[in-house]
């Protein structure tokens, strides 16, 4: 008994207290970092847990806390904790600005495509808020002064077992009171809680990211996305075959001749980031002056359906009528599957003109396969691209499709802008409006040519966006800002940005063609995978076998075959079994 006496009173030493207290501060010090964490990345979602999945997200965030807290016991140099706590930080905010952009977190996609973004880094930079994420390093300061101040502590190998043994139960108590707070509610209901589960968002891999992280501390995301990883590179997916259901659909939805050939010319026009709320007579007169006229058709309420891929999302959706992979980027992962491409109709040949080098997107294999045959690359100053392309028709091209690169965040090409905005105005709001004047302004010159141009006036001209790109937030604090414009503003010229509705974040659809009568509009809620039946009624391709998912909103009485929330699992399936293949 005496030498067990001993023993405790060892390990209650002045060194052992103090990798005690250490222990206790880093531990407080991380749960509070992901309760705050929690808060600034899903505080704009309507979370309503119940009791039990409240208390298991809890548990898992005191697991989390434990577990890397206890490296105080194992580790004798300080600089090395202090570095722990560093990288936890960064990872803090990595997540956060990566939900800022893509509105869910790091994911193992996430790394996969960040060899593919040549020169879009910097886009990040609109989404730092240094008010936010300099609170996660200025607690780790604080707790660095106090630990330099510390008595040098001893390894603790039997406390570090103790609390690793604890932090493990509690994560796995967790997850069983988690899994059973499910069994008592409406799954749907249960997984719209999730902060990590994104709409229509699947498990990367087959991984069960949602069910398993969801509820916890992000900190614990890393072991999940190093075997999503492992899966993903080494192409390993859970099998999804097609059901007799699904092949029932397809062939109400896949009906119709293998052979078409488009009775016109077609030109496609993505505008990068083009959203509704800007194609104002103030901010785009030309595009908005273009609306306006004769055989052109508007739609202004498009919900964007991009999932892991925005840029290159919205153009395969345009482009086949086709949704993308629930899980991933559809350009990185299937590139070598047969798509239905509408340019494969063409009867000549198809360019595609790009803003950026062939590799991002992987935009050197998707071009091909979307039906392009040649592909030109050029610089993102926009001013350049509408005479590039009005020159491409002048040398005989009839099927062009071409992608703006100057309103992608952080939206520099506002320097060029002239129109006058207040300076009082947020700043991502001000660069975003004068980015899209200043694109208007060398759209203009191609606008002046569809209403001048006898050949021009022949061809079927698709414009559209191919993604929102504002951050909620960002949204929110803009229409704060116009709707408190009309109380405070005194200056006339411009009443009009009390009119602005940032928070309406749709997509516009112009598409003027000379098989349109009248200025017919759409005002009703519509998507993205309307686009391709709409446009490619109007080029003699309705009998073409693929007939899309959505509908032609030329024709307003047409039904739904498939609902919009229905079609994604659909496509989900289509496109990993390569159902187009010959």
């Amino acid at each position: 008994m005496g030498a067990k006496r001993e023993r405790i009173k060892e390990w209650f030493e002045i060194g052992n207290r103090a990798n005690w207290c250490v222990f206790a501060a880093f531990a407080v010090l991380i749960f509070v970092q992901t309760i705050l964490f929690d808060h600034f990345a899903f505080r704009e979602m309507n979370m309503q847990p119940s009791a039990q999945s409240s208390l298991a997200m809890l548990m898992s965030k005191i697991a989390a806390s434990l577990l890397f807290a206890s490296f105080t016991f194992i580790i004798r140099d300080k600089r090395w904790l202090i570095g722990l706590s560093l990288i936890i930080d960064t990872w803090f905010v990595a997540n956060l600005i990566y939900m800022r952009n893509n509105h869910v977190l790091l994911d193992a996609e996430a790394f996969n495509m960040s060899g593919n973004l040549h020169g879009y880094f910097w886009s990040v930079l609109i989404y730092v808020e240094w008010k936010i994420d300099l609170i996660f390093y200025g607690m780790t300061l604080l707790f660095s002064i106090i630990y330099f101040f510390t008595t040098r502590s001893n390894r603790l190998w039997w406390g570090w077992v103790v609390v690793v043994v604890v932090a493990v139960g509690l994560r796995h108590g967790a997850e069983g009171l988690f899994v059973n707070a499910q069994k008592k509610q409406n799954e749907t209901a249960e997984y719209k809680m999730l902060p990590f589960r994104r709409e229509r968002r699947e498990p990367v891999y087959g991984t069960d990211f949602p069910t398993a992280v969801a509820h916890t501390s992000v900190l614990y995301s890393p072991f999940y996305i190093v075997s999503d990883y492992y899966l993903m590179i080494n192409d390993i997916q859970p099998d999804r075959p097609m059901t007799s259901g699904d092949s029932v659909m397809m062939a109400k939805l896949n009906r119709g001749e293998e052979h078409v050939v488009l009775d016109g010319p077609l030109i496609i026009v993505l505008l990068e980031s083009l959203e509704n709320w800007v194609l104002t007579p103030e901010i785009m007169p030309n595009l908005y002056r273009l609306t306006q006229n004769d055989h052109v058709f508007y739609a202004n309420r498009i919900h964007t359906q991009i999932v892991g891929a925005p840029s290159a999302d919205g153009q395969m959706i345009v482009n086949t009528g086709l949704l993308p992979i629930n899980a991933g980027a559809t350009c990185l992962h299937y590139c070598d599957n047969t798509f239905p491409g509408i340019m494969k109709l063409a009867p000549d040949s198809a360019i595609c003109l790009l803003p950026h080098d062939t590799c991002v997107w992987n935009q050197t294999k998707m071009s091909p396969a979307y039906g392009y045959d040649s592909t030109i690359c050029y610089c993102d100053i926009d001013t350049i691209l509408f005479p590039k392309l009005d020159s491409l028709v002048d040398d005989g091209w009839r099927y062009i499709q071409c992608i703006t690169q100057s309103t992608h965040a952080p939206f520099v090409n506002e320097k060029y802008s002239r129109l006058e905005l207040p300076e009082s105005m947020p700043w991502v709001m001000y660069n975003f409006i004068r980015g899209f004047n200043s694109l208007d302004d060398g759209l203009g010159y191609f606008i002046r040519k569809i209403e001048s141009d006898p050949v021009l006036q022949n061809y079927t001209i698709v414009f559209t966006g191919d993604h929102r790109i504002l951050h909620h937030e960002k949204r929110q604090q803009m229409q704060r800002f116009a709707n408190n414009w009309a109380t405070t503003n005194k200056n006339e010229a411009l009443s009009w940005i009390s009119e602005l509705t940032p928070t309406d974040d749709c997509l516009p659809l112009v598409i003027y063609s000379p098989k349109i009568s009248g200025n017919p509009r759409y005002t009703d809620d519509c998507y993205q995978m309307d686009i391709y039946p709409t446009y490619k009624s109007l080029l003699g391709a309705e009998k073409y076998h693929w007939q899309g998912f959505g509908i032609n909103l030329l024709n307003g009485s047409q039904e739904r075959t498939i609902k919009e929330y229905d079609a994604f699992p659909l496509s989900d399936k289509v496109i990993r079994n390569d159902y187009f293949h010959p």
